[in-house]
């Protein structure tokens, strides 16, 4: 009796915590996406796929492993092991290739943590389920064929369903001639509606993430040409936690410009692109240049700001 309760719990509980990772995953997908294009296992076109399709899979293991309350069917732990060191390779090369630093997304943006921290998460989760080769061999509700097919086929559609693959990928760190989507920072909901039009005029707007190092190098230098010219309209528009506004300002010395947040989802990264600073010189709303902050001139910006067009 002990043993049953022991193994459906366990089994749910595996079962749980696979669907909530994978729905935390979901929304917003894009930071899964990146992920594989930053350790180069995929590229612009591939990713959105493959991200999906691990999704559906994780979502696919979590339904078998509550059907598999009874415990005694071999095969769902022995999947549920091969995801979860499929994971642990993933977090490796993330280490391998950026560090143990930052977020690894392996809870999205709901629950923060470091990739060596999800790696121990994984090793519990291994662990855990070895309980469920407790029970002795035996058929149960998740071994039968309709229960299979019908989960797999709604887990799989279910991510390409609810968050569909956008076929535009994001400009890259050249792209210009483009028109910024800013309609989502006058949603009449915000409380940090910008009180200029954006899409009016000529003015820098610099796209900034508040846990990047250079976007806060750029921000200051920013900061710094403006305290210069403050003839030159410029705009930051800022993604990333509430908390991490404070720390940001103090060590970008931001003082004299005007921000709003972006979320992923409004389109943060389809205006910006993947690669932060995006330092954008804007007329009427269509980016018409770009400057890496290393490269960020003064003269220029004013002689682009006064000259006839």
């Amino acid at each position: 009796m002990i043993k049953n309760i022991l193994t459906g719990t366990v089994s749910v509980l595996l079962g749980l915590i696979f669907i909530f990772s994978a729905y935390t995953k979901l929304f917003p997908i894009e930071l899964f996406e990146f992920s594989f294009i930053e350790i180069k296992v995929a590229n612009w076109t591939t990713a959105p796929y493959i991200a999906r399709f691990l999704l559906a899979f994780e979502f696919f293991i979590g339904v078998l492993l509550i059907f598999n309350f009874k415990g005694g069917n071999r095969l769902v732990p022995k999947i549920t092991i091969g995801l979860l060191l499929v994971f642990t390779i993933y977090l490796l090369a993330i280490i391998f290739w950026q560090g143990n630093s930052g977020n690894c997304g392996c809870f999205g943006t709901m629950i923060k943590m470091t990739p060596l921290e999800s790696i121990i998460k994984n090793i519990l989760l291994i662990s855990l389920c070895l309980v469920l080769f407790i029970p002795p061999p035996q058929k149960n509700f998740s071994g039968h064929k309709t229960v299979i097919w019908t989960s797999a086929l709604a887990c799989f559609a279910l991510p390409f369903i609810v968050n569909p693959v956008s076929l535009t990928p994001p400009p890259n760190d050249q792209a210009i001639n483009y028109d910024l989507k800013l309609a989502p920072l006058y949603d009449q909901s915000r409380n940090d509606i910008p009180t200029v039009d954006l899409k009016q005029g000529k003015r820098i707007i610099a796209f900034l993430s508040l846990t990047c190092p250079h976007c806060k190098i750029g921000a200051h230098k920013l900061n710094l040409i403006h305290q210069q010219q403050p003839n030159i309209p410029m705009y930051f528009i800022l993604n990333g936690e509430d908390y991490d506004l404070k720390p940001f300002i103090e060590e970008s010395k931001t003082t004299d410009i005007e921000y709003c947040f972006m979320s992923l989802k409004e389109g943060f990264i389809d205006n910006a692109g993947l690669n932060l600073p995006a330092i954008l010189w804007v007329k009427n709303g269509k980016v018409v240049n770009r400057t890496r902050y290393t490269e960020l001139n003064a003269d220029d910006l004013v002689k682009w700001y006064e000259q006839e067009d």
